[in-house]
């Protein structure tokens, strides 16, 4: 009987735990949406003040120190700043000629704010240059301190916040805070995804070609990752690397993945002295990677020495080499050459071209004409 008791005891404890978890993780999930969810009254009451400055600013062509003493107390801390930037960008929509006059001079508080942020967390560095990044108006022209404030957040962050540093030095057009933080990421080996970084650097939005020379200039001895998005970055918009990258593609010593890069250039800006260096990598397979890229690039390079390399590389034993092959052959070869592919003796040659034309064919939606041409050639 004793027993028995203990035990409904035992069970009505765990019970009661239980419920008092679940009602201490309801409280604690509502207070935090509480803090860090701006409600529309707290924004309404931002945006208020908010107008106000701008129409302040307007008459007397000055910030207000008031509001600027106020910013500094208030924006330090992020649920604040998420506030203010939901304010702001309300402003921004709505009311763009009052938000105009409200980011006129703003740029010492902000440098202040920076200063302030090098001593918070990662996600708190983060927040606060995501928010800058889609306010770069704040800033202005006048970035020096600010940028080499933002250079310091990357030590001891994560790829998040490297990411989101980049993108605010790129919104605010920083063509050296750029290049700085791209230093330390190399000197340090921090990770940075090749891809994110394009993205980012694509959105630059001071003067792109000094940021390209620069970065490819004076950053030649970078890692490849950093080379590769740097390449990449230049093929977004410029067609002025043609005769560079074409010394750059020829040096054997340079990475491999910085040389397909470039052979990917060449792909959308198309230069004819560099057709015999694609050929010769089709025909020299010591390197699959460049073979496969210049495969894809030579669709952009029509000529009976092309599609000659071409139907040369269809027979290749690497599979990727094929595709690419049979894909510009579609396109640098005409009708006879394709003909000619598939009435030859060689099956490697024959089933990659089939393969592409029934790829183009169900693409187009042409698949009964493609069966009627393999009907008239007996195949």
């Amino acid at each position: 009987m004793v027993t028995d008791i203990r035990i409904y005891v035992a069970i009505g404890l765990f019970m009661i735990a239980c419920i008092s978890l679940m009602i201490f993780n309801f409280i604690v999930i509502r207070y935090s949406r509480a803090r860090h969810t701006p409600s529309a009254r707290k924004v309404e009451k931002w945006l208020t003040i908010l107008y106000t400055e701008s129409i302040i600013t307007g008459h007397v062509n000055s910030e207000s120190p008031k509001h600027n003493k106020f910013l500094l107390k208030r924006l330090p801390k992020t649920r604040h700043l998420i506030t203010y930037s939901r304010a702001l960008q309300t402003l921004k929509t709505n009311f763009p000629k009052a938000y105009t006059e409200y980011v006129k001079n703003r740029y010492e508080v902000f440098r202040k704010l920076a200063y302030i942020y090098r001593r918070k967390s990662r996600v708190e560095r983060t927040c606060f240059t995501d928010f800058i990044s889609n306010f770069p108006e704040l800033v202005g022209d006048s970035y020096g301190q600010l940028a080499d404030s933002f250079i310091s957040y990357i030590n001891d962050s994560g790829i998040h916040c490297r990411t989101k540093v980049i993108s605010a030095l790129c919104s605010i057009g920083s063509v050296q805070g750029v290049f700085n933080v791209l230093q330390v990421v190399n000197d340090k080996s921090l990770f940075m995804h090749s891809h994110l970084l394009t993205i980012e650097l694509s959105k630059f939005r001071g003067d792109k070609e000094e940021l390209a020379s620069h970065l490819w200039n004076d950053g030649r001895h970078w890692n490849s990752d950093l080379r590769v998005s740097i390449v990449q970055y230049i093929t977004d918009f410029s067609n002025q690397y043609t005769e560079i990258f074409l010394s750059a593609l020829q040096d054997k010593s340079l990475n491999t993945e910085v040389r397909a890069a470039i052979i990917r250039y060449y792909k959308k800006y198309a230069y004819d002295p560099i057709r015999p260096i694609l050929i010769e990598f089709i025909y020299n397979h010591k390197n699959i990677d460049l073979s496969i890229e210049a495969a894809s690039a030579l669709s952009k390079y029509p000529a009976p020495e092309t599609v000659e390399a071409l139907k040369n590389a269809l027979s290749n034993p690497e599979w990727h080499i094929r595709y690419n092959a049979a894909a510009s052959l579609l396109k640098a070869g005409d009708r006879d050459d394709i003909l000619q592919v598939l009435k030859s003796d060689s099956v490697y040659k024959r089933e990659i071209v089939k393969y592409m034309l029934e790829i183009e064919a169900a693409m187009r939606n042409v698949g009964t004409q493609l069966n009627m041409f393999y009907e008239e050639l007996g195949i």
